[in-house]
Parts: structure tokens; C-alpha cells; sequence
């Protein structure tokens, strides 16, 4: 049973659309049972997997892994995991060209929450990994039929980094991703340093739309702004009840005059997303002092959660926003 029981956040309302849970073909027998999932080795460890109550054996030297949801963008560009098949969906959007490529090139199992059990099965793995959110509510009972599964949920779109930790850890990939994160690291202080006046004069704010006709402002710890703050971008603090966003009626753009300049998504030319280009095409919007200023910059990446993508955005940020201002 999973222990979390959240309302589903802003920033996951992509994944509720694909809400209906789809469990098919599932094989049957104990965890670990389908035909060549034991790894070579057979040792295991436990591992403290947010669906259970208890820890999960998984093993020590995975060999064969399906990994779901977000754990599909912690694991893509490691060399050393042993993917043979993903799950596609929102998390998609948190891949760079060259992974998302190297993911479609992997046997599919399910889109979102749909999740094909026969298909899993049929790839033998001896390792399953899940970056679901939590708020999905998933039932991985099924899964635990084909191999043991360990799960990192994110409760908050800000704990990516601890997904990302966990899942490699899972897969026995943690030195690997360990470099990614030193680059990551490093590139951030080299920003932080290069650009320090600008920084400390400029108060940011990241906007997205979803087409509901409401628009949301992203406060620090939310999906727009977490890579950014680690290369010294400041935002505004979370609410007083720990929200991270807020989305509000197009009448409320004129909270924008209160930063000094907007980050938005774009897609990979730099282009606003659709919903976005419908709030910047709102009569307002030429009026608001950050956009008189010349200061509205759409910028690919945004919103990533994992190091790979997180140093495209840099390099993005670096591009289109600290060299302009």
C-alpha cells in the first residue's frame, strides 16, 4: 500500500490525465519469479521503497530493469543502468532530444499510469523502478508479481534530486550518476559566479499555462524554478501554507509588475508554448512593467528535474537570460 495519500498537485495534473489504471496480461507467481529476472549474482539488500510498509529485497547487481515515470529521466543518460524497457508520458517533456530518442528505442510497457504487466513481464526483468509522484496513488501489487519494485516518490516537484539519488541507488548506478551530479554542481557555482552582479539585482518569477484559462505562478521549490535557484536565480519564497505555486485568473497578471523579470515555458526553437503564447497574447500583457522592460524570456527546459536536462537548461539560461540582462 503506498503511505502517501496527497491531493494531486498543479505541477502533476499531466499524469492525471491519463488517471485510468490500466493493469493488463499480468503474470502470475511470487515477486522475482518471471524466467530469467534473478540477477547473476542472486544477492540482495533491502531497499526502503515508498509503496511498502516494510523494506523490499531488491538486487544487489540489477542486470535487467524496467524503469516507470520519472525514474525513466534519472536513468536514461546512465550508461552503466541496465534498461530493457520504459514507460512513456509527461516525463518526456524532462528529457533532452538525444534521451527522449534513446528512450523510444527501448521496448515500451505503458504510457503514464498505464502500465502493461504482460509487457513488463515479457522483458524479464529482475528489477522494476518507479519515479511516479506519490499523490498518484499507483498500485504496484501487480508489478510485485513480475520482480521486486522499488519506488522514490516525489511528493514536490523539488525532491527530484532525491529521486534521482534513489533510483540510481536502486539500480547499483550511484557512482555513474554521482559524476553527473559533480558537473551539475559545477556548472551551477560557475554560473553563480560569472553572473553574481546580475543575480543579486534581479527578482525572478516562472509562469506556465495548461489552457484552463488561469495561469500559474511558480514560487521557489516548484517545477519551473528549482534548476534555475541552483544557478543563483532568486524567487520569491513559498506561501505561508507551504504552496509552491498558484494559479490564478488571467485578471491577475499584474501581480508580474511585483518581479523584475519572466521566465516561461518555450519549446525547443525558444517559442512560448501554446498555452503561454494565449496569456502573452492577452491585451494586459503589454502593459506589465517586465514585459515594457524587454525582460519576458522563454526558455527551453524549463521545468527540469533531472542533471541532464538541468545542464541544458543552464546552458539555455546562461543563453537567452543572464547574458541579456
Amino acid at each position: 500500500m503506498n503511505r502517501y495519500r496527497a491531493s494531486i498537485p498543479r505541477w502533476g495534473i499531466g499524469l492525471v490525465a491519463a488517471a485510468a489504471l490500466v493493469l493488463s496480461g499480468c503474470t502470475g507467481g511470487t515477486a522475482g519469479d518471471a524466467g530469467g529476472s534473478q540477477s547473476e549474482s542472486g544477492a540482495t539488500r533491502a531497499f526502503d521503497s515508498d509503496h511498502a510498509q516494510e523494506p523490499v529485497e531488491i538486487p544487489r547487481d540489477p542486470r535487467r530493469i524496467v524503469a516507470v515515470g520519472w525514474s525513466v529521466t534519472a536513468l536514461i543518460s546512465v550508461e552503466e543502468a541496465n534498461l530493457v524497457g520504459v514507460s512513456s508520458g509527461t516525463h518526456d517533456t524532462g528529457m533532452t532530444p538525444e534521451e527522449l530518442k534513446k528512450a523510444q528505442g527501448l521496448p515500451q510497457v505503458g504510457r503514464d499510469l498505464e502500465i502493461n504487466v504482460e509487457k513488463v513481464a515479457e522483458l524479464e526483468p529482475d528489477l522494476i523502478v518507479s519515479g511516479l509522484p506519490a499523490a498518484m496513488e499507483f498500485d504496484y501489487s501487480e508489478l510485485e508479481q513480475v520482480a521486486p519494485v522499488a519506488v522514490a516518490a516525489m511528493n514536490i516537484p523539488s525532491e527530484w534530486k532525491e529521486m534521482n539519488r534513489r533510483i540510481a541507488d536502486a539500480a547499483g548506478v550511484s557512482d555513474a550518476h554521482s559524476a553527473l551530479i559533480d558537473t551539475y554542481d559545477s556548472r551551477a557555482a560557475e554560473l553563480q559566479e560569472e553572473y553574481a552582479d546580475v543575480l543579486a539585482d534581479t527578482v525572478f518569477v516562472s509562469i506556465d499555462a495548461y489552457g484552463d484559462g488561469n495561469w500559474t505562478l511558480e514560487h521557489q521549490g516548484s517545477h519551473g524554478t528549482t534548476v534555475p535557484a541552483d544557478a543563483g536565480l532568486r524567487f520569491t519564497p513559498e506561501l505561508a501554507d507551504g504552496g509552491f505555486s498558484e494559479s490564478l485568473p488571467l485578471e491577475r497578471l499584474d501581480r508580474l509588475d511585483e518581479y523584475d523579470a519572466v521566465l516561461t515555458r518555450a519549446d525547443a526553437e525558444g517559442e512560448p508554448t501554446e498555452p503561454v503564447q494565449e496569456v502573452m497574447d492577452q491585451g494586459v500583457w503589454q502593459d506589465l512593467d517586465p514585459v515594457r522592460a524587454d525582460r519576458v524570456y522563454p526558455v527551453p527546459q524549463l521545468g527540469a528535474m533531472s542533471y541532464t536536462t538541468g545542464l541544458e537548461l543552464f546552458d539555455q539560461l546562461e543563453e537567452r537570460v543572464l547574458q541579456d540582462l
